[in-house]
């Protein structure tokens, strides 16, 4: 039976494209009524309709605040926070500044600290909600180039656990989907060629081939789902068989 997402009311950072807009597609598929957080919504905004799309920069506290009150009034609640948004170039630690680092920690671990911040009290008061935090299995493997990426990934996992056990007594669940490597556009961008990379990832991979957005999609939807409502705390890896413990 196919993951109903219908009338749950789901804000999506960062869906500009890659990940985040293809879990949008997704749950606009499934019935959801979806609301993105997008840096550049000229750009991107005709491509998701009829989503509800604003700007929402997360390092930007008063957007962050003022996006999430647009889809309450937009749509009368908020159900599911996906924190999506995040960067993750690739470079050695001592050739990274800190003024560097700290641009991609306001992106990836502050943006989805503000972002659940904001939507906490309409979910308190609702008694009930969703967050979905986006993770990575580098931190689990310590890769080359990525120390600055998978220091804000533990800050995610951490952040995870800790709401969990805060908000269990609102009725609010807070979860973690641990991503492998996903084709999207950031690839192209940092100069990885596609078939290549997808060869290096078989080698790793108990199953062929890669991850895409729609391939991960319905995990998030599951998560997003009262399917899921015993699941609290909890990190599902979804890597097509890289990492094992």
């Amino acid at each position: 039976m196919a993951i109903d997402l219908t009338d749950k009311v789901c804000l999506i950072t960062g869906a500009d494209e890659g990940l985040g807009f293809g879990t949008a597609r997704g749950f606009l598929k499934r019935g959801a009524k979806v609301a993105v957080g997008l840096l550049n919504p000229d750009k991107f905004a005709n491509r998701l309709a009829p989503a509800f799309t604003m700007k929402m920069d997360v390092t930007k506290p008063e957007e962050v605040e003022a996006a999430v009150e647009q889809v309450v009034e937009h749509y009368g609640r908020i159900d599911v926070l996906i924190n999506n948004a995040g960067i993750y170039p690739r470079l050695a630690a001592d050739k990274m500044t800190f003024d560097d680092y700290k641009t991609l920690r306001e992106i990836n671990l502050d943006g989805s600290w503000r972002s659940c911040l904001a939507v906490i009290p309409h979910f308190k008061k609702q008694g009930r909600g969703v967050i979905i935090n986006t993770g990575s299995i580098t931190l689990r493997m310590g890769m080359a180039h990525l120390a600055h990426y998978e220091s804000t990934k533990g800050g995610i996992l951490g952040m995870t656990r800790g709401l969990a056990r805060d908000l269990g007594q609102y009725g609010i669940r807070v979860n973690c989907i641990h991503l492998g490597a996903v084709l999207t556009e950031g690839e192209g961008r940092l100069g990885i060629d596609p078939e290549e990379q997808r060869i290096k990832l078989e080698e790793k991979q108990c199953l062929p081939g890669r991850l895409t957005p729609e391939t991960v999609e319905p995990n998030f939807a599951y998560f997003a789902s009262d399917d899921s409502q015993d699941i609290t705390g909890q990190s599902l890896t979804v890597d097509r068989g890289w990492v094992h413990d």
